[in-house]
């Protein structure tokens, strides 16, 4: 009990600090961004608060920000590593099916779920989108649409996969007119990682920092994991074309 008055308390005085720069922070972007998630979760368990460390250390590395790297290093007591590769197994079964019959075909099997797409439909037409989206965007753009066609005859298991692939390939892709229909058919369209995906393509991080520091959840790690992972997007693969937050350098 005195562990969680202890850490109310030092959120109340973290969020009371920063609240006049809630919409203007000073530091870089990605330092403003993980202050404030870091924020938010400071209401957690303490061993909670342990297991967000690599999420935290992987946004850090990012950055590319030897401070930012060095000083959440030192919270956590540990070194920060690059994310781990994994393989890419939806493009592993997408590939070998574009080329033998195209992205239309990938669809066609999609469609009728035939094997190797009996499962995991949307893993595979999101990674095929990803890696076609700079050579073929009209393609990646099929696999987008495909995807909400799927949603038609899915289950109500599949759907919710179905939608959140369609909103993240939207997002890789700029597309606001396909994020925004595919968020809302979510399970949780108003969580903040969609929040983060749509200023990847309107800029405005800066109006995220207070929704931020406004978590309320005591109870898991959900929704700072949704910050971090949303913000992940915008330093993977930048803004869009004349998108830009305002915070920090």
């Amino acid at each position: 009990m005195m562990r969680f008055v202890t850490s109310l308390l030092c959120s109340l005085v973290f969020a009371a600090s920063g609240s006049a720069q809630a919409s203007d922070c000073q530091k870089t972007e990605a330092a403003c961004v993980l202050d404030a998630a870091w924020s938010a979760s400071l209401i957690l368990p303490l061993e909670k608060q342990e297991r967000l460390a690599p999420a935290f250390l992987e946004i850090a590395v990012l950055s590319e920000q030897p401070d930012l790297i060095e000083k959440w290093e030192s919270r956590f007591g540990q070194s920060a590593r690059p994310a781990p590769s994994y393989p890419d197994y939806g493009w592993q079964r997408a590939g070998p099916i574009i080329r033998e019959h195209g992205v239309d075909g990938l669809i066609e099997v999609a469609m009728k779920r035939q094997d190797p797409l009996s499962f995991g439909r949307a893993d595979v037409l999101l990674s095929a989108g990803i890696r076609l989206r700079g050579e073929d965007p009209a393609a990646a753009l099929r696999l987008n649409e495909a995807l909400f066609s799927l949603m038609t005859t899915a289950s109500s298991f599949e759907k919710p996969n179905l939608a959140h692939a369609a909103a993240e390939l939207a997002m890789s892709r700029c597309d606001m007119d396909l994020l925004s229909r595919a968020v809302a058919l979510t399970d949780a369209p108003k969580n903040l990682r969609y929040a983060f995906w749509r200023a990847r393509l309107t800029g405005g991080i800066d109006q995220l920092i207070s929704r931020v520091r406004s978590i309320e959840n005591d109870e898991d790690t959900r929704d700072v994991r949704r910050v971090l992972d949303g913000y992940r997007a915008i330093l993977e693969l930048g803004y869009c074309a004349q998108s830009q937050s305002s915070i920090g350098d």
